[in-house]
């Protein structure tokens, strides 16, 4: 569904100049010039802007206003042209043949051509790169090879001429399309990269992407300041420029959206009956649901967890899911029951998930040999600091202690909490994903498969010879039907194993300023980073 927010209230200024709001005095060597500014929170600092690096929301989400691939997704959810105006797939679905733009330039004003996409993809796959997104281009032919040092070249990855980039697949993978969404098969200039180093993800002169926005100044912890580029291929953005804020606290984001400081803001949930009961604010509210997960996950290579799915599913008994759902986040969730969440094509709305219950926590727990929690050890819950995370496994710390399990807290900032669990050190740890393309197997495969272990999705290093076989073929299966089944069955060996410990699925409640228009939140966002928002499309009416 579209969303179109209309202007219903007057916005108070977004910086103390005189002038309309979301507008800002700037000098451009010649004569000042008002501008207006699109004013967007983030959480957290992004950990990087490297294509090649990016495993968060928060840094695809600026990577997304920087850089551009061939194809994308619209608000809807569908694949549409980008770099690409258009693509062919042959009669076997393994040879994939896209049609570049001509005119589409980097930022420092070099045209773009396949030869940069064919170095953007062997930068992924390059093993000095070290890019956690491999798995997103290793169905191309030889992609495996090359990335393990077998061969120089990789054998899929062909240029045509400047404007042909032909892939070829080892063999046809249905969801192909939206691996080429990501942000990790962005384009990257290869001079740019080779002459600034380290420098590339971190230093806005080197930033150079193709995309609406062009990065002036980064100031860590507190703000990403772009302006439009004025030559961006599908038309220059319709604000003068975009500020993305760092604000940690999601009251901190509230208090700053009233002052005006803001475009947009999350619902802190336990403000939410509050904003609903004001009409002035509730006006402002849009609401959707979303493919956006909140687990927990459990580490099955390390005890107490690892061959024990009798313990693990007897925490998932333990949790009070209602309460969660209804005090500490206000209604705005859905009970998750399994895996794959409402609005990916394999949902299965009669997968019995883990009703709590205390009964059957302890039954199991002493069936795992740890009676009334008898035996176990302290166990350690890893979780980031952003909330409403901390009062969610306060939540769960309490549950498991009324069947006798001791948690231990273990609260980081973002990008520790996400190196702790690349590397494996957590044995019980928050699972947090929001779908990168609306198929199951950017779930099942990517957070599940024995491939995955670590940065590249499956934190749990969950492994089933008999999961991976069905993934595997659902992978390469062109018949939909067949395919669905194969993720369905998939599934159910994965609810009996119990790697993760189903919380929620997330619903989207956001705050719009009234003079905003044209902003389009789709079910693959999640506020406040929104990371398929396409700021460019949005303008200012009062």
């Amino acid at each position: 569904m579209r969303i179109r927010i209309w202007c219903v209230l007057l916005a108070l200024c977004l910086l103390p100049v005189t002038g309309c709001p979301g507008t800002t005095t700037t000098d451009n060597g010649d004569t000042p010039a008002e501008i207006q500014v699109y004013y967007f929170p983030l959480d957290t600092d992004p950990p990087t802007l490297d294509p090649a690096q990016v495993t968060d929301t928060v840094s695809d989400k600026v990577i997304r206003s920087l850089f551009d691939g061939l194809v994308k997704h619209n608000p809807d959810g569908e694949i549409v042209p980008a770099i690409a105006e258009s693509w062919d797939i042959d009669d076997t679905a393994t040879v994939y043949t896209f049609h570049l733009r001509e005119g589409v330039k980097f930022h420092n004003g070099r045209e773009v051509i396949a030869d940069d996409f064919a170095y953007s993809f062997r930068r992924v796959l390059e093993p000095d790169t070290s890019s956690p997104r491999v798995w997103v281009l290793d169905k191309i032919m030889g992609a495996t090879a090359f990335n393990q040092g077998e061969v120089q070249e990789v054998e899929g990855i062909n240029v045509i001429d400047d404007y042909t980039l032909e892939l070829t697949l080892e063999q046809p993978f249905a969801p192909f399309l939206g691996l080429m969404c990501m942000s990790s098969c962005y384009v990257v200039p290869q001079e740019v990269i080779e002459g600034s180093s380290d420098e590339f993800a971190s230093n806005p002169s080197v930033t150079v992407g193709t995309g609406p926005w062009i990065l002036r100044e980064w100031e860590h912890n507190n703000q990403l300041v772009m302006d439009a580029n004025p030559d961006y291929f599908m038309g220059a953005p319709k604000l003068g420029g975009l500020t993305y804020k760092i604000i940690a606290e999601p009251s901190g984001r509230l208090q700053e959206f009233r002052a005006g400081n803001l475009h947009h803001t999350e619902i802190p949930p336990d403000l939410y009956d509050e904003i609903m009961s004001n009409p002035e604010e509730a006006a402002l509210v849009v609401r959707r649901p979303l493919v956006d997960v909140y687990n927990l996950g459990f580490n099955c290579q390390k005890e107490p967890f690892k061959d024990n799915p009798t313990l693990r599913k007897a925490f998932c008994y333990a949790i009070d899911r209602d309460y969660l759902i209804n005090t500490i986040l206000n209604g705005l969730a859905v009970e998750a029951t399994g895996i794959v969440p409402p609005g990916i094509g394999t949902y299965n709305a009669n997968l019995p998930g883990y009703p709590y219950n205390e009964t059957e926590a302890r039954r199991l727990l002493a069936e795992a040999g740890y009676p009334d929690g008898e035996g176990l050890p302290e166990i350690s819950l890893y979780y980031d600091i952003r909330p409403p995370r901390p009062d969610i496994c306060q939540v769960v710390k309490q549950n498991l202690a009324r069947v006798g399990v001791n948690i231990n807290l273990r609260p980081l900032e973002w990008s520790s909490f996400l190196e702790a669990v690349d590397a494996g050190e957590p044995e019980f740890f928050q699972l947090t994903w929001v779908a990168d393309y609306l198929d199951p197997e950017n779930f099942l495969f990517v957070l599940l498969h024995s491939s995955q272990w670590g940065p590249p999705g499956n934190g749990t290093r969950y492994s089933s010879p008999e999961f991976d076989s069905l993934i595997e073929q659902a992978g390469i299966e062109t018949d939909t039907e067949t395919r669905w089944e194969l993720y369905a069955e998939a599934e159910r060996i994965t609810h009996e194993d119990a790697p993760w410990l189903p919380l929620y699925w997330n619903e989207c409640a956001v705050l719009v300023a009234p003079e905003v228009h044209g902003l389009e939140i789709s079910a693959l966002d999640r506020p406040p980073v929104l990371p398929s928002v396409e700021i460019e499309n949005v303008w200012f009416e009062e």
